[in-house]
């Protein structure tokens, strides 16, 4: 029954990112951490690896290359911060933090406040925000998807898809440098594949009816959720 569960959340969650474009550590990560805590955050970040390619290359006509430059300006950086926090504080502690940032950043974007969303005044913090939050609690996404929720569907879901998948890669080798992803988190994550796999093929009809003006709505959802999802599963610590 177990397993079963895991890879209904694998699946749940690669329906929603293949859908909303991100939202796959928010679904899955929290089942994860109750039922096989071993499973977070190196192999279902090496799962995720096959989504961010897969919807990388469907949307591969729509990515915005030069805002992903910028961002990995800040996320390099931040990786290397958050790999730091992850030895010195309480995952507890931060988990609450970002949870609370995230919360913030909705507001502020339910506010309309006329923040500088291509500019590197922008991308560079929630690139550096991303980093941190991507290698201690798997859910690296809300801060850049915020910055892009006003994009169309394909420009939205292809620009994260490649940063996703670049930042899991260098993600995966910071815990890697760190101890805590080896090859049994290698073998651990190949086997959540499956699961995503099904999840992109059910995520299509999602994405079509999104894409039909409703991506902001279902950006602020998922990223409210996400702040909400993080600071539970630091309580719950």
């Amino acid at each position: 029954m177990e397993i079963v569960l895991i890879n209904l959340a694998v699946l749940s969650g690669t329906m929603v990112q293949g859908a909303v474009g991100f939202g796959f550590a928010l679904v899955a990560a929290p089942v994860l951490m109750v039922l096989q805590p071993n499973l977070v955050p190196g192999p279902i970040t090496l799962a995720g690896l096959l989504l961010s390619f897969s919807m990388a290359y469907r949307e591969r006509k729509s990515i915005q290359f030069k805002s992903l430059l910028q961002l990995f300006v800040g996320f390099i950086p931040g990786l290397f911060l958050g790999a730091t926090l992850l030895t010195t504080l309480s995952s507890r502690t931060l988990s609450l933090l970002f949870g609370l940032l995230v919360l913030l950043a909705v507001l502020l974007s339910l506010a309309r406040l006329p923040l500088p969303e291509k500019s590197l005044l922008a991308t560079l913090p929630a690139g550096i925000l991303s980093g941190i939050m991507n290698i201690t609690t798997s859910m690296g996404g809300p801060p850049v998807a915020l910055l892009f929720q006003n994009e169309p569907g394909p420009r939205f879901r292809g620009t994260l898809a490649l940063f996703f998948f670049l930042g899991s890669l260098m993600t995966l080798m910071g815990l890697n440098q760190i101890g805590k992803m080896g090859e049994a988190e290698l073998w651990e994550g190949v086997a959540l594949v499956p699961a995503v796999v099904v999840g992109l093929l059910l995520a299509q009809p999602a994405a079509c009816w999104l894409d039909q003006g409703k991506t902001r709505q279902g950006v602020l959802t998922m990223a409210t959720l996400s702040g909400i999802g993080v600071i539970l599963k630091a309580l719950w610590e």
